[in-house]
Order: structure tokens, then sequence, then C-alpha cells
């Protein structure tokens, strides 16, 4: 089963949780750190919608 290991958005505001949460100051450093993270942690970037990715670990 698929698991969340990461929220990057650039509105702190729009989510909550217990898990990794990222705050990215615009849209291109939101891309930048979740290509980056996919990359470091093994796993997979999706867009949600333009101001939000989640970072899921498929293993």
């Amino acid at each position: 089963m698929a698991k969340i290991v990461g929220i990057i958005t650039t509105d702190r505001n729009r989510v909550g949780g217990v898990g990794p949460i990222f705050v990215a100051r615009d849209r291109d450093h939101l891309q930048k750190i979740s290509h980056l993270l996919e990359k470091v942690l093994d796993c997979a970037a999706h867009t949600v919608d333009e101001d939000l990715f989640i970072i899921v670990d498929r293993h």
C-alpha cells in the first residue's frame, strides 16, 4: 500500500497533519523541493494542485 511521506505547499494554512510539511516560498521553489525529495527519498511526487504536491512511497 502507498504511504504519503511528505507534503509540499506554498500555503501552510491549506494542510495539516502529523507528517512532514514543507512550505515553499513560490511555485518554482515548490517544484524544486518536490523533485529533490522525490529523488532523495526514492518516492514519487504527485501534483494535487498548482500549490500542493505530495510525496508518496510505494515500496
